[in-house]
């Protein structure tokens, strides 16, 4: 299976689209029609620290909520 259908994959490539910008796990969730938020919160738990994304308090770009964030800050 093609890493990019699974939900994880799915997660990652919309963080990886939205180019640097901050994003909060219930704006992942709404994005991609997931489920439950914590569907995103385990994959955005895991991707932190690696490969060039970062999770912290910050303001959500897309929501405008102060919330624990992912964003990818090297490509």
């Amino acid at each position: 299976m093609n890493e990019g259908t699974t939900i994880a994959g799915q997660i990652e490539r919309l963080i990886v689209r939205l180019d640097g910008a901050a994003v909060c796990d219930a704006c992942v969730t709404d994005r991609l029609n997931l489920s439950v938020t914590a569907q995103a919160n385990v994959v955005t738990c895991a991707l932190g620290g690696t490969r060039g994304f970062e999770r912290q308090k910050d303001e959500c770009t897309l929501c405008g909520s102060a919330r624990t964030v992912i964003r990818r800050t090297a490509r």
